[in-house]
């Protein structure tokens, strides 16, 4: 007997509503309302890749800068190739620069010096644009509220260079490859955050941030990083004297360290791996926080600490390391917290301790090669000795290492290299 299934009554009308959703989506997409900081009264046409002339670029910018309201420059061309610097983009009101069909690019390699891209215009936005070749800088960065996102910057002197005064920015969802540094912040320049980036292949580093002097008791930072991807630059990160957070990030192969950080920072939830140095060195740190970061094969150090202070190193996952965790020397006052980190299966030391006093404090060493904790005195040539006393809290547990009593020593200082005739 054949059963006959007769369609619920609904389906016809839902396969109906299904079929037009699919027909409208995109016409719907495309006459939904920009967002507010897309916005603007005049819009410009880019349709010509020449340097200058109608519908160039250049051309787009002065009409932008003229404008008595926002500016939408949209750029419907590819390749643009610079052959002089192009014009500031300076309306007060904001200027948008979107490319939103892939391929535009704005080459700069024929230009000596200068910024491809010169932001003086508060609240601007540049999306969806490549940006290569510049000599000095792919994006100079001089204003307020300033909105980069999508972009891909390439074989640039800098990246993105934020000058003193400019603050409020948010890069995202872009890729700096080949750079010099890929993004440069300067000392006065505040809350610049970048996320969901990627950086490769930096010569000097992927973002560099360096004040001249210590911060003050301020806590909020001026940089920070998030949920970003770096790979094979010399250093990732250089925060000097900068207060940062770093949060979410992977770090693959670099040269020297994935950071290299001085005074204030909170690093967290990060992953290093195959550093040829270090994984995250803190050289005169004061008031750090490094927690819940898993550093792999570093080469030298997963985690140093060098002259540091009241800084913290909290459930930390080290393993495949030349050394898991270094503290070198001490710079006084409070003392550096190393506690609840699993360290594990270094090729040398778990917790190496040169002229330092920090509390060990629950932390699980297993498995290294030769010392669970090596402690050494340092001896200079001319001075005191400089004893290495950690405080080591009976929580601690040492298991499966070369040693897993505590091995004293000293460290030399040796003597100046003698100088031929």
């Amino acid at each position: 007997m054949r059963i006959r299934v007769e369609p619920h009554p609904v389906f016809p009308a839902a396969a109906l509503g299904f079929a037009l959703i699919g027909f409208f989506e995109r016409p719907m997409a495309e006459r939904r309302p920009r967002p507010p900081e897309m916005r603007a009264g005049l819009q410009l046409l880019v349709t010509s890749p020449r340097d200058s002339g109608p519908g160039s670029l250049r051309e787009a910018i002065i009409a932008a800068d003229r404008a008595p309201d926002r500016a939408l420059i949209e750029i419907r061309t590819g390749r643009i190739v610079l052959e002089t610097p192009l014009p500031p983009l300076v309306n007060p009101k904001g200027v948008i620069l979107e490319a939103p069909n892939a391929g535009a690019e704005i080459d700069g390699s024929g230009l000596a010096a200068g910024a491809l891209l010169d932001l003086a215009s508060p609240r601007s936005v540049v999306a969806g644009l490549t940006i290569r070749g510049a000599a000095e800088q792919g994006v100079l960065v001089r204003s307020q509220g300033v909105r980069l996102r999508g972009l891909t910057v390439a074989d640039c002197g800098e990246g993105v260079h934020v000058l003193e005064g400019a603050g409020d920015l948010l890069l995202e969802a872009s890729s700096f490859d080949g750079n010099g540094t890929g993004v440069h912040v300067e000392p006065g320049a505040r809350a610049v955050e970048i996320y969901e980036s990627r950086f490769r292949n930096h010569d000097k580093a992927g973002v560099w941030a360096v004040s001249p002097s210590p911060p003050s008791q301020s806590t909020v930072p001026v940089v920070s990083v998030r949920q970003s991807r770096f790979e094979g630059d010399r250093m990732s990160l250089v925060l000097i004297d900068v207060p940062a957070l770093v949060e979410d990030n992977q770090f693959l192969r670099p040269l020297e360290a994935a950071a290299y950080l001085t005074g204030a920072a909170v690093v967290r939830r990060n992953r290093v791996e195959g550093g040829a140095s270090m994984g995250l060195y803190g050289d005169a740190v004061d008031g750090a926080v490094l927690e819940d970061n898993e550093v792999s094969h570093s080469q030298v150090a997963g985690i140093l600490l060098r002259d540091s202070r009241n800084s913290q190193l909290r459930r930390n996952r080290l393993f495949g390391n030349a050394y898991g965790i270094a503290v070198l020397f001490d710079a006084g006052g409070a003392p550096n917290l190393v506690g609840e980190n699993l360290v594990a299966n270094q090729s040398a030391d778990g917790i190496f301790v040169v002229a330092a006093a920090p509390v060990l404090q629950a932390n699980r060493i297993l498995g290294n090669r030769l010392a669970g904790l090596r402690v050494l005195d340092y001896v200079p040539i001319r001075g005191p000795r400089l004893a290495g006393r950690p405080l080591v809290r009976d929580d601690n547990v040492m298991e499966n290492n070369g040693s897993d009593a505590q091995v004293r020593g000293e460290y030399r200082e040796p003597p100046p290299a003698s100088q031929g005739p």
